[in-house]
């Protein structure tokens, strides 16, 4: 099976030691990332600290650990399928394109999310936490 990851689950398995850091890290699935969710966790890392209660290198330390296990997907893989997800997503939020465009790219089985905008597009399956903890 193969899950795109959007990045309030990463944010989720770095603030708390939870089902979602045991699935990203122990699970047979197959975990990918659009290459941007690096560059917005640096930016929400003092939010993430604040959350968790962990210091800053605690934080590095737990992403590399899912980074090791989540594989991060650049963006010539799935930038031609970028206008189409933008399009769908415009009225919804865009800044979830490159997701819904990486998961179309790979023919994913779907994307994994807390984001109920997803819900809002019929594109993609959208997989939530308790039908991955069933897979495990």
């Amino acid at each position: 099976m193969l899950i795109v990851v959007d990045s309030n689950i990463i944010f989720a398995s770095l603030i708390k030691d939870s089902f979602t850091r045991k699935i990203l890290i122990s699970s047979e699935i197959d975990f990918v990332v659009p290459e941007w969710v690096h560059a917005e966790l640096r930016g929400h890392i003092l939010e993430i600290t604040k959350k968790s209660g962990l210091r800053a290198d605690e934080v590095e330390h737990f992403a590399e650990e899912i980074f090791q296990v989540v594989q991060t997907v650049p963006k010539e893989e799935y930038e031609d399928f970028l206008p189409e997800a933008l399009e769908i997503m415009k009225d919804i939020d865009r800044d979830d394109a490159p997701v819904l465009a990486l998961a179309m790219a790979l023919r994913a089985d779907g994307v994994w999310t807390r984001d109920k905008d997803f819900d809002r597009q019929s594109r993609v399956r959208v997989v939530r936490t308790d039908e991955l903890l069933d897979q495990i």
